[in-house]
């Protein structure tokens, strides 16, 4: 199953898909471990999955250790595009990684 991406500010941009992490053309861009931990294609954290369909980094808290990169996959057909979501109030602390991705 596709699970969506949104920007916090409500904006669809991508999918995770096998705890991989794609923007809505099926680019690989990172993964997700088990502890629901986004790292970007090439190992560096980025962020934590929050509420399922985003990706924050909590700027107060140290970033753990960059991570081997991994193999890229081979992109999947993309999902039907998502109707942008109601953005959300910012959360103090907390940075919109996917501006960056």
């Amino acid at each position: 199953m596709k699970t969506p991406i949104y920007k916090w500010s409500g904006n669809y941009w991508g999918f995770i898909y096998n705890n991989r992490i794609f923007d809505k053309d099926s680019n690989y861009k990172g993964w997700i471990d088990e502890e629901n931990r986004a790292w970007n294609s090439d190992g560096e954290y980025i962020g934590e999955i929050i509420s399922e369909n985003y990706i924050l980094r909590r700027d107060s808290k140290m970033q753990p250790m960059n991570k081997i990169p991994k193999i890229p996959p081979i992109p999947p057909i993309p999902p039907i595009p998502k109707i942008d979501r109601i953005g959300k109030i910012d959360k103090i602390g907390w940075t919109d990684v996917l501006d960056k991705l």
